[in-house]
């Protein structure tokens, strides 16, 4: 009988052994893990904890200071249509009662409307008019839940329901609280109504109550994925968390939701910070809901700068679920761990600016392929210590065996020397085309807002170089406070694909605006302004080869490069026959040439404009048609 009983022991042993092996063998095989980023709070949770605190004071006093042959376009990335300025430091202030700094931007565009967020306030457009339909503070737009300050807003087009989705952060030091409020819009239209939700997010991890900061938000078919990093109230990181939320609020009922760290759950024994889900698209695997992605992980064996991918399957638990698993991606020795993300130089002004850090910033997923971007500080090569946006590209179809397919970084030397980028925002449309928004500044440019796209026919890890979307106006220095805590320049921009035809992309970003509304508590007067516009990955070329092309109205694009020395490149949209005149003035109104003075048949148009032997500055090219309607655009030349 004992030798039964130690043969039955053993038996157990090993049945339990064959189980839990699997898991423990992962859980050993990932312990060495360790994530090499350093974890602090956004920006928009330091300016409202230090306006709470006393530490900022509310002043707002606005002191706002008082253009060869056209050739059919190439297929190279263009603006089509204006850009379109939007929410600035003055609109903020007039709809909160105080002017936030810095901007955190978030948006998407719909089948009729572009729909932003920043920081404090929320607004739409009619997307074909640009006319603006709605102008609120976030406090009053979700008076329904009832918000306290507001901040760190996401949006979202849910192209699976054709839905608007919203969210927004609330923290309180003095209460200890901490919420996200969830908006869905009734329909595709804005204008319709919308449904609100509030959840409570604040926890008590290993015995600490903590908040909720820098929600990020994705969406599958099946549900919305938002995830945050928890802080305690005295700010020290804890954890990372995910909501998996269905979407019972978009028929005007409650959304049911769970929470999960998912960090324990992929098995990995330290927590990931800033975990970034994908908005998806296209077909789904089965069984699987969404993909998600970390940066800036160390395996202990000389990789660190490995990216976390995780994957979530059945996320509202129909079979067992959810799941997490994790596989790690190596770019290879891609960032300066040590020194981090330097600050950026601006013109006119000895305070750099604060393009923030190395962590996850956006993710997409499109019918197998995952891109993914964020900043770092290269470790060699030219771009050795200037922030510098990089971008990855994986195909998941074999998560197992999953391996970064290419990847490269957006230099920006060919807008100015040593330009720094930064806070990129990443989209992949139905051709494989890859958009990407960023800002940029350098020691001889003000701080601006530009995008660039790796079309799918390129050499991998090459884009098609970096275009204006709209320049920086003037020095930026708002810290908001009476001693420098860095001079942030947000967390975060957007680009979204134009659900109506899969291909466009539309970006959006804010760039360093006049000087004005004079704090004397922090002696500061910078501000910052916000645009967006559509981009055309490829140009118009193939559409207009095809016959398929029927422009709507005239245009006159933005001039690429700008700045620009000495030559650059103006397009422009003729929507019927008509004769064309573009010529360019200086700032004195004084004509200095004729680049188009013909009859023309409708279809895009570019120009080339070369200022060989004329001086630094802003200049102007106009264009004139038969109608009688009239564009101007401004420029800029720098020697």
């Amino acid at each position: 009988m004992k030798h039964l009983r130690l043969n039955i022991s053993v038996f157990v042993f090993l049945i339990l052994f064959l189980f839990l092996y699997p898991l423990t063998a992962k859980q050993s095989k990932l312990a060495h893990y360790k994530q090499t980023s350093i974890p602090r709070i956004s920006a928009g949770a330091q300016f409202y904890q230090a306006r709470h605190s006393g530490d900022i004071q509310i002043k707002s006093q606005l002191n706002t200071p008082n253009p060869s042959q056209p050739t059919k376009i190439r297929a190279t990335p263009q603006i089509s249509g204006p850009v379109t300025e939007s929410i600035t430091y003055a609109r903020d202030d007039s709809l909160n009662g105080w002017g936030q700094t810095p901007p955190d931007n978030a948006a998407c565009v719909g089948p009729n409307h572009f729909l932003l967020a920043v920081n404090t306030a929320i607004e739409w457009y009619d997307k074909s008019t640009r006319v603006r339909q709605y102008s609120e503070s976030l406090n009053t737009f979700f008076a329904s839940t009832e918000p306290n300050d507001l901040f760190d807003p996401r949006v979202l087009w849910d192209q699976f329901n054709g839905r608007y989705v919203v969210i927004a952060d609330e923290e309180s030091d003095n209460d200890k609280t901490s919420f996200i409020h969830i908006a869905v819009s009734q329909t595709d239209n804005p204008n319709d109504g919308w449904y609100f939700q509030r959840i409570d997010t604040k926890l008590n991890i290993s015995g600490t109550d903590t908040w909720l900061d820098f929600p990020s938000l994705g969406v599958s078919s099946e549900a919305l994925y938002l995830t945050g990093n928890m802080f305690n109230f005295s700010n020290s990181y804890q954890a990372t968390r995910l909501w998996i939320i269905d979407k019972g609020l978009y028929s005007g009922g409650t959304s049911a939701y769970g929470l999960y760290d998912i960090s324990t759950e992929a098995g990995l024994s330290s927590q990931a910070f800033t975990i970034q889900p994908a908005h998806m698209y296209g077909s789904q695997p089965d069984n699987v809901g969404a993909f998600m992605f970390s940066s800036e992980w160390d395996d202990n064996n000389g990789n660190n700068d490995l990216i976390a991918v995780f994957r979530v399957d059945d996320p509202l638990g129909s079979a067992g679920g959810p799941l997490f698993s994790v596989q790690f991606l190596n770019p290879g020795e891609i960032h300066n761990n040590s020194a981090g993300v330097p600050s950026a130089p601006q013109k006119d002004s000895d305070v750099n600016i604060d393009f923030g850090d190395d962590r996850a910033q956006s993710c997409v997923w499109r019918n197998g392929t995952l891109v993914g971007a964020f900043t770092i500080n290269p470790s060699s090569g030219t771009q050795s210590g200037q922030a510098t946006n990089f971008w990855f590209m994986a195909e998941t179809d074999n998560f197992a065996q999953m391996t970064i397919a290419q990847q490269g970084v957006i230099e920006g030397d060919d807008i100015a020397d040593n330009t720094s980028t930064g806070f990129p925002a990443v989209s992949i449309n139905e051709n494989g085309d890859v958009g990407i928004g960023f800002s940029a500044c350098a020691a001889t440019i003000y701080a601006g807002a530009y995008f660039t796209v790796h079309q799918a026919g390129d050499a991998a890890g090459v884009n098609q170089g970096s275009f204006l979307m709209h320049e920086g106006l003037d020095s930026y220095v708002r810290t908001g406070l009476p001693i420098h805590f860095g001079n942030r320049w947000g967390d975060y921009s957007s680009i979204a694909v134009d659900p109506t035809n899969e291909n466009d992309f539309y970006v959006f970003n804010q760039y360093a605006w006049t000087h004005g509304s004079y704090d004397p508590f922090a002696d500061e007067d910078g501000r910052w302004a916000t645009a967006f516009a559509q981009i055309l990955p490829t140009g118009p070329s193939a559409i207009a080869v095809s016959g398929n092309f029927n422009p709507s109205q005239y245009q006159l694009n933005q001039n690429y490069p700008n700045p620009f020395n000495p030559s650059t490149t103006i397009g422009y949209r003729v929507s019927e026959n008509s004769k064309v005149r573009i010529a360019v003035y200086n700032a004195l109104g004084q004509k200095l040439q004729t680049l188009v003075d013909e009859k023309q048949s409708p279809g895009e148009y570019q120009v080339i404009f070369n200022g060989n032997g004329l001086s630094s500055g802003i200049y102007f090219y106009v264009m004139d048609v038969s109608s009688g309607k009239q564009i101007v655009r401004k420029m800029m030349l720098m020697e």
